[in-house]
């Protein structure tokens, strides 16, 4: 797929999980598909390509979602490190293999996530609303997430074989 396809694809991604997440008080601990797209990056796409486009899509929900600046990139950028070797390793067409990469980048996104607010407090509060919410997108996780990252493959090898001369 066009870079300039993924920038689009990005950007409807990080709006919609900055603005639509937040109206539905349902969807407040649904499924992090933007966890879901950086792990697709991170496994399917090559090295340069996946930290140009996680560079892109950092500072984007940096600027936007209004937490500490640099937190999300330095966490997507490390996901997406720490997926690379797993992909000479693994089976990535399992399900239960892309379920495990998932909850572990959905777990450490949160733990990252909870470091910074915490420093950002001086203080450490952990809540039972923050734990049931973090098990539930996990939950969450492990049932949709590998159907985001069938659906972002699937997207990709469309659209790469409707590019190619007839």
């Amino acid at each position: 797929m066009n870079p300039a396809l993924h920038i689009v694809l990005i950007v409807f991604l990080v709006v919609f999980q900055t603005t639509v997440y937040d109206l539905f008080p349902v969807l407040t601990h649904f499924v992090d598909i933007v966890i879901a797209y950086v792990v697709y990056v991170g496994l399917f796409l090559p090295f340069g390509v996946s930290v140009g486009l996680i560079v892109v899509l950092g500072v984007l929900m940096d600027s936007i979602s209004g937490g500490l600046f640099g937190l999300y990139l330095t966490v997507y950028l490390w996901i997406v490190l720490g997926l690379k070797p797993f992909v000479t390793i693994l089976n990535l067409k399992n399900i239960y293999t892309l379920q495990m990469l998932l909850c572990g980048a959905v777990v450490f996104e949160n733990l990252v996530l909870f470091a910074g607010t915490s420093l950002l407090k001086h203080e450490v509060v952990i809540s039972s609303v923050t734990l049931r919410g973090m098990i539930y997108q996990l939950l969450w996780t492990i049932v949709l997430g590998p159907f985001f990252i069938r659906f972002f493959n699937s997207m990709e090898t469309r659209l790469n074989c409707q590019s190619l001369p007839r």
